[in-house]
């Protein structure tokens, strides 16, 4: 079977179009969703320009080889429910350019607009490597291209204003008065939010696919059909830079309202159960929404305690929470609850801890902190906030000794 090369690639003229977009990171999400819509915008001849890609990880090194092995190009394949009717899309996506090792000579180059990230939260510190790197390739801007058109850098992990932090960062890192005026003039930093569902597919289904396909893709990914892509700025400021306003993606000055939403409503479902999930032998996303007990479990847990404790207006909070449980559902994806449960402590605290905090009294939250704690072995300071309130303390400590003595089902069942 062939490779997947150019030579199999006939949508527009990629060589044409500027490396406009450096990329830290290489995975999937920023694959099926960032270079997804630069795509789309390239395809409606809006030239939003190409990416070149920065690994973050040693898994990041392998994806970059196999990047350019495959001259940039992968294949997306969409598949899920959309209002209960199944429905499937493939295509290859052609925005990436290249990968390369370093970054520094791409930021300097003018023609080079965005700075996109994503390096999870785990690398989304100070300590990490990353916020270094980026200030490294900003300082290469300065000192070789100081006058060149301001850059928008969009971080794309999912931390609340993850824009600004990023900029602290920069600023605590960056040396010298100067550099840090220039940062301050010429670089804008963007929140911005991602919400789609991405997975590798497993090496049966990868088979079968490229089998149909006709070529081998190291790089393909399979996504739920649903996206967004939420950056909060000026629109005609960065849409100028940056043309790719359509269907998955939404430029705005304040984007709080996508963030809570998809933070609290989707995210925080997906930590406060991934440790129940887990604990009862489910591997598997949409097992869990065929499941006797996790199934309703999840569902009263999302509109009788998640939706009440945000601030989102209630029919869209509810209209919302409806297709994330068919999202949740999807039959083709296998979204694996040990992936999600990646830097489980550090999710917890940010995503469902300030729920908790407005409704202590929960039992359903009350039931997913002792999983979460009973999974992980941790101490109730991995509660975070939460540990502060004695009541909801007190009921977590009875959950975990229901866990102990009945096991996950036996939990469920007294709910």
């Amino acid at each position: 079977m062939r490779s997947l090369t150019s030579a199999l690639w006939h949508a527009y003229d990629r060589d044409v179009l500027p490396e406009r977009i450096l990329q830290f990171g290489s995975g999937m999400l920023l694959r099926a969703l960032c270079a997804m819509a630069v795509d789309s915008a390239n395809r409606a001849g809006a030239s939003a320009g190409r990416i070149v890609v920065v690994p973050s990880t040693p898994e990041g090194v392998s994806r970059g080889r196999a990047v350019n092995a495959q001259d940039g190009l992968f294949t997306l394949v969409e598949r899920g429910l959309s209002g209960g009717a199944p429905m499937e899309r493939v295509g290859l996506i052609g925005a990436i350019a290249r990968s390369v090792d370093a970054a520094p000579d791409i930021a300097a180059r003018p023609e080079v607009r965005v700075i996109i990230s994503n390096v999870s939260e785990a690398g989304f510190r100070i300590d990490a490597p990353f916020p270094a790197r980026l200030t490294d390739a900003l300082h290469a801007r300065f000192t070789r291209a100081p006058d060149a058109p301001p850059v928008f850098v969009i971080p794309t992990e999912l931390v609340p204003d993850n824009g600004p932090r990023l900029e602290a960062m920069v600023h605590q890192l960056a040396q010298g008065a100067t550099f840090r005026d220039w940062v301050k003039a010429r670089v804008r930093f963007c929140s911005s939010l991602v919400d789609r569902i991405v997975t590798a597919p497993p090496p049966e289904q990868h088979a079968a696919l490229e089998a149909q396909l006709g070529y081998r893709d190291a790089l393909l990914a399979v996504a739920e059909p649903y996206a967004l892509w939420a950056i909060e700025a000026d629109p005609a400021e960065l849409l100028a830079a940056f043309p790719v306003a359509g269907a998955s993606v939404v430029v705005a000055p304040d984007i709080s309202f996508y963030r809570e939403r998809k933070l609290r409503l989707l995210n925080a479902l997906h930590t406060a159960t991934t440790p129940l999930a887990l604990l009862a032998g489910v591997r598997i996303v949409r097992e869990a929404s065929r499941h006797p007990l996790l199934g309703p479990f999840q569902e009263r847990l999302l509109f009788e305690e998640i939706i009440p404790a945000t601030d989102l207006p209630a029919d869209e909070a509810r209209a919302f929470a409806h297709q994330v449980l068919e999202r949740f559902a999807n039959p083709w994806l296998e979204h694996e609850y040990r992936v999600i449960a990646t830097n489980q402590e550090d999710k917890f605290r940010i995503r469902v801890a300030p729920l908790i905090v407005r409704r202590p009294a929960s039992s359903g939250f009350a039931l997913a902190a002792a999983a979460h704690l009973t999974f992980l072995r941790a101490p109730l300071e991995a509660l975070g906030d939460a540990a502060h309130i004695p009541e909801f303390v007190a009921a977590t400590t009875r959950w975990m000794a229901v866990l102990a003595q009945d096991g996950v089902e036996g939990a469920l069942r007294c709910t």
